[in-house]
């Protein structure tokens, strides 16, 4: 019996960690968001991204989005090679872990990506 709880609770964590830390750079991206006024954080994403900040707020408004989950839905749709409305729609049923697995999104990339992006919006402040 405790090796069969053993095994559910580290197929838990093995799950877990790797979803964590997709949310985390969606967090972060929030916590840009707390700092820095909707017109800053949509010119900022729009100059990361290659996307207008006026295309970022309707879809935004469209989807009913944070800026975490606009971030991540571009940042997937970049990585993985896949159109960012059916990223959406995927994210209705499916976690963005899931998505990013079936995408084959490299994940130290998209780490990478969001520090890029945090280091744009301390330059900018300066």
């Amino acid at each position: 019996m405790k090796i069969k709880m053993f095994a559910i609770l580290a197929s838990i964590a093995l799950w877990a960690i790797p979803a964590q830390a997709q949310y985390k750079e969606m967090n972060k991206v929030e916590v840009l968001a707390k700092s820095n006024s909707e017109q800053q954080m949509l010119d900022g994403l729009s100059k990361h991204l290659g996307i207008s900040s006026d295309i970022l707020k309707q879809e935004m408004t469209a989807n009913k989005l944070n800026f975490g989950q606009l971030y991540i839905a571009h940042a997937v749709a970049k990585a993985g090679n896949a159109d960012f409305k059916s990223l959406i729609t995927e994210s209705q049923s499916k976690p963005w872990p899931t998505i990013m697995e079936e995408k084959k999104v490299n994940k130290k990339m998209l780490e990478d990506d969001m520090e890029s992006l945090e280091k744009s919006f301390k330059k900018g402040s300066k």
